[in-house]
């Protein structure tokens, strides 16, 4: 995988902010050489950060013989409506273009997707069910936790609540499919970790280096990230987004500042909230996208999309991940 790539992996996985919670679009799904044999290709994840909610992508990998969509259906678009400020009032506008005769758009959805599938996690002693669950029936788009995260047509969620998992426990996967896909998983949740707020100034400065420190309960992956606590970009400060790598059992975390942010010219007056989140990973989750040895540099997951070699970790009877994290949160303000 080159630099650029784990670049931008880091990049999608580490942008769930405070504020913002940046999509980095369709995870899409991998096609993998099998010997023609379909396989189930997972990505489950386990979430104690209160941001989001634990969830189980279902796909599968296809024999190379015949095509990779099909047709579910066809829409009649009669009209399409789009907005406009005129900039001469500043009102917003509103205009209508009316198809004459109407446009029949087909809908075509991937048959890497799995819709049928039974999702079951479980602490040893209850079971929980996790179902697929499109918010729009009328399309392909299925977002899960709003948009915010990722899309699919195959996300199965626990809808009821009743899964509320708890850390440091070994929890199991079991995906079976009408067709006699079967596929099983675990992981072990991590600890929850715990900010040293007591030590982080009220107002922070970009270009004065600070230390973010938090309590030994583990030696864990650890992520940060920091960004804007808002979309008022008027108040953004260059250097406001930043993230981090720490090594298991490592409990600080030094900022930095990019050169071109001591270029930059700010407002006198410039202060933004800037929101901090501390993230422990479990090792499936760590290897599958994050690790950058020998053995996981040249695999194939789902932020790549299509690839050679398919690989497995939590997994055990297919391709992908199921992993777990946890996280902790904070804000301050900052300057330049």
């Amino acid at each position: 995988m080159s630099k650029g790539h784990r670049d931008f992996l880091w990049g999608c996985l580490i942008s769930i902010t405070l504020m913002v919670i940046n999509s980095c679009g369709n995870w899409g799904w991998e096609s993998i050489e099998t010997d023609n044999e379909e396989q189930l290709n997972i990505f489950g994840l386990i979430s104690l950060d209160t941001t989001f909610q634990s969830f189980v992508v279902v796909h599968k990998t296809l024999d190379t013989a015949g095509p990779d969509e099909e047709i579910i259906g066809r829409d009649t678009v009669y009209y399409e409506v789009w907005e406009w400020i005129n900039e001469d009032t500043g009102l917003m506008v509103r205009d209508t273009f009316w198809y004459d005769p109407p446009y029949v758009r087909t809908i075509y959805e991937s048959k890497y997707l799995v819709k049928d599938a039974t999702v079951t996690i479980s602490d040893g002693q209850d079971d929980y069910n996790f179902i697929r669950s499109p918010q729009d029936p009328r399309t392909s788009e299925y977002w899960y936790y709003g948009g915010e995260i990722l899309f699919d047509p195959a996300i199965y969620l626990n809808v009821d609540n009743s899964f509320v998992p708890q850390p440091n426990t070994e929890y199991s996967l079991s995906v079976t499919t009408p067709d006699g896909h079967d596929v099983t998983g675990t992981t072990t949740t991590p600890g929850i970790p715990e900010i040293h707020e007591t030590h982080l100034a009220d107002t922070l400065s970009i270009r004065n280096l600070f230390e973010l420190t938090w309590a030994h309960n583990g030696d864990y992956y650890t992520s940060v990230a920091t960004g804007q606590t808002g979309d008022l970009w008027e108040y953004y400060i260059c250097g406001i987004d930043q993230k981090g790598q720490i090594n298991p059992g490592d409990t600080t975390w030094t900022s930095s500042v990019d050169s071109w942010c001591l270029n930059d010219i700010p407002h006198e007056n410039a202060i933004a909230q800037m929101g901090i989140r501390l993230r422990y990973i479990d090792e499936n989750y760590y290897r599958y996208f994050l690790a950058t040895d020998g053995e996981t540099e040249e695999i194939s997951n789902f932020l790549v999309g299509e690839g050679s070699i398919g690989t497995a970790f939590g997994i055990e009877g297919g391709f992908g991940v199921f992993g777990s994290l946890s996280a902790d949160w904070t804000k301050r303000f900052v300057r330049p």
